[in-house]
């Protein structure tokens, strides 16, 4: 058991760390969205050296943004491997030989913090992914030949803006999913830890169960020789008065 709570503090450990990072991941992720020239671009007619200098903050923020989420997804990657290595390499062995149902559904709920957390991870990884994307694929319209007063590109400037408001209303949508998501996972955790803390209690305490069964027979007996004098009361009162 000594073993087993030493691993389980380090599991521990991993995990806050790892919720750690996501969430700065999270945020990295936001401010990449709102740094994107998408969401400042404004619908009116846009002159080719304001989008020449927004060209140049774009690539400044992307450069610097991408060196931060390459070091950030690195630490993730590792701090995942580390939590899944501890779970199947040790905990997992170290819960078979000791037998017990809680050291069980400790592995188990471990296991689904990872799957969670992977999940997550995964995510947003493959937003940022897309955002880069659709910056690389924009960037190329930010050139110093542009002619604003040509009806076709001011055409294609109202439908970049069109698709810029798409993009944003979308990730506010996914933003508020993802919230109500985290509050979810948070509340079944919260929810298995209640239930791992009465069955601890329940294994340090062997004989509640027979406690109780024991209190409940007794009111049993009880109800029985209550019911039986009561029936007793109403049969002599019957006797005595029709007798």
């Amino acid at each position: 058991m000594e073993e087993f709570d030493v691993l389980r503090r380090e599991a521990t450990k991993l995990e806050r760390n790892l919720e750690d990072k996501i969430a700065r991941y999270h945020s990295l992720a936001q401010k990449i969205q709102v740094d994107s020239p998408l969401t400042h671009r404004s619908t009116s007619h846009t002159s080719s050296s304001l989008d020449a200098a927004e060209s140049g903050s774009s690539n400044n923020m992307s450069s610097s943004a991408a060196n931060e989420e390459a070091l950030l997804a690195n630490e993730i990657n590792r701090t995942l491997g580390k939590l899944n290595d501890l779970i199947n390499t040790k905990m997992a062995p170290a819960a078979e030989r000791s037998n017990k149902a809680q050291h069980s559904l400790l592995v188990k709920r471990y296991r689904e913090i990872l799957f969670d957390s992977t999940n997550d991870f995964k995510k947003t990884s493959g937003a940022i992914l897309r955002k880069r994307e659709t910056l690389e694929l924009f960037s190329g319209a930010n050139t110093n030949g542009i002619q604003v007063e040509d009806p076709a590109m001011e055409q294609l400037l109202r439908e970049r803006n069109a698709i810029g408001n798409s993009i944003r209303s979308a990730t506010s949508v996914l933003n508020q999913a993802s919230d109500i998501r985290n509050e979810l996972r948070n509340q079944g955790m919260a929810l298995r830890g209640v239930g791992t803390k009465v069955l601890n209690m329940a294994g340090r305490i062997p004989g509640l169960n027979g406690l109780i069964e024991n209190i409940r027979r007794r009111r049993g007996r009880d109800d029985m020789v209550v019911s039986a004098a009561i029936a007793a009361c109403i049969l002599f009162t019957l006797w005595y008065v029709l007798g």
